[in-house]
């Protein structure tokens, strides 16, 4: 017997050829279908269209409305109405004897009328979990008109102790550079009172980020040998420069003080996909995440959700736009007093993947072991720092 799954993934047909051992083989996802077994269960199977029948008939048997009658099934309202009145889903075998039940006919006599079986077969991660993998994402569309700017750092003097340290500043608008505002943004301050700046993360599982690639991109752009260390709580740096100071706040445009309503930096809004990838990285790997949760109580942690939560709706729709122009399609929601951005599912992931990455190893690593896990699901991920 050899089972076949159609477009629908749980819409099943049936052939019987030389009384062989009953396999499963996907038509149309085959490829995401290696290694994604579960137990053994069995389902009813209706040619196409007797399952749709049979349940107008026996509501109609019963005079229930649909609501009514997954209450007595004791399932979801729309389970019934859509996943199996519109045959998404073969019928569980449980399901089926109850409404026996309820109607007082035989299950063989139901299965004679409309033709159904009765059938033991490994079922797949089906179409809920792959209906991510058929999310169609728009194209890149960048709708700023702005070119990369240059700087005119000529009126922002430095102090003798800037000048002792040997700090540059940059004179252009950079990727790495547009990575640092991102991270300025997500885990930055710049104090009110005093030319301070800091930059702090978990200690626990940050620290590779910070000694192997946030202290090298400062040297970079700033020539600065930022000292790094433990914190009470966090792993980071302050550091005290009037220079660099007065360069985020008066060329960047980075306002200083807390960042509950903090505009978002208009100097990345520029037409150059380099720059608004660079950003975005930089703000995710230092306040957003990236996870795979469990969404059916079946399946493990594979459901992939890149998010993020700020305070400031002003920065949280700067950066919808941005993820919006790139192709990303985010939702945004109010979270309680913040505002958050999500990422839904293997296509965005995907496209992240291969579009922005991650410089911190905290996320390459996350991700690494859900491809290692998930193999099938991971396999256009790109797990690698950007």
């Amino acid at each position: 017997m050899i089972i076949f799954i159609d477009r629908n993934f749980f819409l099943v047909t049936t052939l019987f050829k030389n009384n062989q051992n009953g396999i499963i083989v996907s038509i149309k996802t085959l490829k995401y279908l290696e290694n994604i077994i579960i137990n053994m269960e069995k389902r009813v199977v209706f040619p196409k269209g007797k399952q749709k029948k049979f349940l107008i008939d026996i509501r109609k048997k019963l005079e229930l409305t649909w609501p009514e009658f997954a209450k007595i099934l004791n399932i979801n309202r729309k389970t019934l109405e859509k996943s199996y009145r519109y045959e998404y889903c073969s019928l569980p075998i449980g399901i089926f004897s109850k409404i026996s039940k309820l109607t007082s006919i035989q299950e063989k006599t139901i299965l004679e009328e409309y033709k159904g079986n009765i059938i033991s077969f490994k079922p797949i991660v089906g179409r809920k979990v792959f209906g991510e993998k058929r999310t169609r994402l728009p194209k890149i569309n960048i709708s700023f008109d702005s070119k990369i700017p240059s700087f005119d750092i000529s009126r922002i003097k430095l102090s003798k102790y800037d000048t002792n340290k040997g700090i540059r500043l940059p004179n252009k608008l950079t990727p790495e550079l547009a990575e640092e505002i991102g991270m300025h943004v997500g885990d930055g301050f710049l104090s009110k009172r005093k030319n301070e700046y800091r930059l702090k993360g978990n200690k626990n599982n940050e620290r590779e980020y910070y000694d192997n690639f946030i202290k090298p991109l400062y040297k970079k752009l700033f020539n600065i040998d930022i000292n790094i260390k433990e914190y009470e709580t966090t792993y980071g740096f302050e550091i005290a420069s009037k220079s660099l100071w007065n360069f985020k706040t008066n060329v960047l445009g980075l306002s200083a003080g807390r960042k509950d309503n903090m505009e978002f930096p208009e100097i990345i809004k520029v037409n150059d996909i380099k720059i608004l990838t660079a950003f975005v990285r930089g703000l995710f790997d230092t306040d957003g995440s990236v996870c795979f949760i469990k969404r059916y109580k079946e399946f493990g942690n594979y459901y992939p959700l890149i998010t993020l939560t700020l305070k400031s709706k002003k920065l949280i729709i700067g950066i919808y736009e941005i993820l919006s122009m790139l192709g990303l399609k985010p939702n945004m929601s109010k979270n309680g007093d913040c505002w958050r951005i999500d990422l839904n599912g293997y296509r965005r992931l995907e496209t992240y993947s291969k579009l922005i990455g991650w410089s911190n190893p905290k996320n390459i690593v996350k991700v690494i072991k859900w491809k290692n896990q998930y193999p099938k699901l991971g396999k256009e991920v790109m797990a690698v720092v950007a």
